[in-house]
């Protein structure tokens, strides 16, 4: 109840403040509109996996539904549900759902939402609550939340990580006008301590945490295609310690990001310089991973050639240690090349390579391979920093005419990694290659679809050398009556410095599409993998539905007829 009264409080508020613009719909466009427009879509999706001894059963269910008043008001709603265990202790749970209405230029959001506010303070991050957004014509944008962060983990004996029910608020505003563009924004987000007790597992015990993190953005141009912007941010984490007696607050460590940059155009190209300033550890609570330790300046440098080759590049040099804490300091050159070229009608190729460290969840090849249906590992918070990244591809079209379609590709790229993994360290310091090359042929009398695929790839790190040889072939084929039929081989040979095994993957689909609207679906995924510790043979059948509908009040329509 006290979530709904913020939300009505909010909603009425806002009325109050901006009525000339809320009353100010014609009324003739009201009248002239249908009184309730209804569409939507639901989906399912059921996953019976059977192995040598059990049978298990994982569902997904999904779906969307609009409705639109007098054509100015929208109400849209959105929901997943799920019957997977992991879900169930989760501090972001993947079962969720979100109310959505909106009304010219004001949104309200409830239930579970993301915002952005900055990088430096609320970055994507997903909560359970409410929130309001207002972006008119005008030059004021405004976007508020309050609700749950995360939703309280208590500790057991699995490897979960325990945690404390977070909860916070903030708001945006950004003002725009034909030569400055002026944003600021402010968070406040604190653990709530009494939400989980550590007594019976004091080993995972975790400090709860209080945030205020806020930013001010200026976006300028000085003269004509000459663009400034720069960012200043600030953020207090305050770590609360916990005693028997009473609870007790540390002193507040006060993180200041910086962020800069100027860009000139003309005709086909760019140039620019940026800087960039993090500190040591610097966090807010608003986001899931942040750089730090680093300053960086950099020119960035773009440019079109002959309409066919476009080129990008940006060269910088970076240090950490930038608060003179540490011993030693390491500095590089940083740099990003990529280039994107079509020289001639039927071949187009890319590349870039880079040592811009990012972070990414990496999965390797063998890993989506044996996968059984796209739902598996949702829950996975374990990211790799990549330090070098390469990558080549190229495409070919063979043929290309009414009848056939044919076409070669070919794709590299490698990369070296320092995993951040949340319990094991041992695949630090990685070197992953991936090369894959092979055919699409089209026959569009027919309808009938061929692929093959050749993919090698090679994982180095200190405790084993890891390879695998892919071979895969597919077949499609569709009817006019709707019907469509597919099926795919993959064979795997794996060898690392312990082990030699093969892993085979057979997987064949129908759907039926009927009127439009109803799509039903049938996939059968059957492994083999001597490599499994708990099931060398698995069997899945899943079976998919979805609809989609539009539902519409003709009732006004038939009077005025």
């Amino acid at each position: 109840m006290l979530l709904f009264s913020k939300l009505l409080l909010i909603f009425f508020v806002t009325f109050i403040l901006f009525p000339a613009e809320v009353f100010s719909q014609s009324i003739e466009t009201i009248t002239k509109s249908k009184p309730v427009t209804i569409s939507g879509n639901v989906a399912f999706n059921d996953n019976i996996e059977f192995f040598s001894d059990s049978i298990s059963n994982f569902y997904f269910f999904s779906g969307g539904l609009n409705t639109k008043f007098f054509g100015v008001i929208d109400v849209p709603v959105s929901f997943s549900f799920s019957n997977n265990k992991f879900t169930k202790n989760l501090a972001l749970p993947f079962n969720r759902f979100s109310l959505n209405p909106s009304y010219k230029e004001y949104t309200l959001y409830a239930g579970y939402n993301s915002m952005t506010f900055s990088k430096f303070t609320m970055s994507g991050h997903d909560y359970f609550g409410g929130g309001f957004g207002y972006s008119g014509e005008g030059s004021i944008e405004v976007e508020a939340f309050f609700g749950r962060l995360r939703k309280a983990v208590l500790p057991d004996s699995s490897t979960t990580e325990a945690g404390y029910a977070r909860l916070g608020g903030g708001f945006k505003i950004n003002y725009k006008s034909e030569k400055y563009n002026i944003s600021a924004n402010v968070i406040k987000i604190k653990d709530r301590e009494n939400s989980v007790n550590f007594d019976d597992f004091p080993e995972q015990y975790v400090q709860p945490k209080d945030n205020i993190a806020s930013s001010i953005t200026l976006e300028t141009q000085l003269i004509e295609n000459l663009l400034v912007r720069g960012e200043y941010a600030i953020s207090s984490i305050q770590e609360i310690g916990q005693s028997t007696a009473e609870s007790q607050k540390s002193e507040n460590i006060v993180y200041q990001a910086f962020e800069a940059s100027l860009a000139y155009s003309f005709e086909n190209s760019s140039i620019g310089v940026s800087y960039d300033r993090l500190p040591p550890d610097y966090e807010t609570l608003g986001g899931y991973y942040f750089s730090e330790d680093e300053e960086q300046i950099s020119l960035n440098l773009s440019t079109t050639i002959a309409e066919k080759y476009q080129l990008s590049g940006d060269f910088g040099y970076r240090h950490d240690n930038v608060d003179n804490q540490q011993v030693t300091t390491n500095k590089s050159f940083a740099y990003s090349l990529n280039l994107s070229a079509n020289p001639i009608e039927r071949l187009s190729f890319s590349a870039s390579i880079n040592n811009d460290q990012s972070y990414v969840n990496l999965k390797d090849n063998l890993e989506q391979l044996t996968k059984m249906s796209e739902f598996e590992d949702l829950d996975t918070n374990e990211y790799s920093r990549l330090n070098l990244t390469t990558n080549f591809s190229a495409n070919y079209t063979t043929k290309q005419n009414e009848i056939l379609s044919n076409n070669f590709y070919i794709s590299f790229s490698y990369n070296t990694t320092s995993d951040e993994q949340r319990y094991d360290t041992t695949s630090a310091n990685s070197r992953i290659y991936n090369l894959n090359f092979g055919t699409n042929t089209v026959l569009k009398v027919p309808q009938i679809s061929v692929g093959t695929n050749i993919g090698f790839s090679k994982t180095d790190s200190y405790s084993q050398c890891y390879k695998m040889l892919t071979l895969t072939g597919s077949l499609s084929k569709n009817f006019e009556n709707g019907i469509s039929l597919s099926g795919a081989y993959t064979y795997a040979g794996t060898k690392s410095d312990t082990l030699q095994s093969s892993v085979t993957n057979i997987r064949t689909s129908a759907s039926y599409a009927l009127f439009k609207k109803h799509n039903l679906g049938l996939t059968f995924c059957y492994i083999h993998n001597p490599m499994s510790r708990e099931f060398e043979y698995r069997y899945t059948l899943s079976i998919n539905y979805s609809y989609g509908f539009s539902l519409i009040d003709n009732k006004k329509k038939l009077d005025n007829e």
